[in-house]
């Protein structure tokens, strides 16, 4: 019970400090396969909102139905699983390669949790 109270206190303070800091892909990945899904529920919804800062390769991009936009899907880590999704403009769609990595920062619109992977939804999107 005190190993629980002590991991749930340094997991607030953890959120805490984030929130001055952008957030690291990895940490969060790490955090949503190490949580129970009550646990994962607070963490997720504190996170909406931080800034994160990531390299993935792009796995693809494609047009929004009924929209000008375009969707960008990222793989971190080299499994070929989409991690990160946004949406960017035409100009900035057609700019980016296949399999190429990029330097992405953002802030964190919605965290989905499957089978312990985590994907983000980012919004305020910059790509170096």
């Amino acid at each position: 019970m005190k190993r629980a109270i002590f991991c749930t206190s340094v997991f607030f303070i953890f959120l805490g400090a984030s929130s001055v800091f952008a957030v690291s892909y990895s940490s969060i990945e790490d955090n949503c396969k190490d949580l129970t899904t009550a646990q994962y529920k607070i963490y997720s919804n504190e996170l909406e909102g931080q800034s994160v800062q990531l390299e993935g390769d792009v796995i693809d991009v494609d047009k929004r139905f009924f929209s000008s936009r375009y969707n960008v899907t990222i793989d971190t880590d080299g499994d070929s699983f989409t991690d990160v999704v946004f949406s960017t403009d035409e100009s900035t769609a057609m700019g980016l390669k296949k399999g190429k990595p990029y330097n992405i920062s953002g802030e964190i619109d919605n965290v989905e949790r499957e089978f312990g992977e985590c994907s983000l939804s980012l919004e305020q999107v910059t790509i170096d």
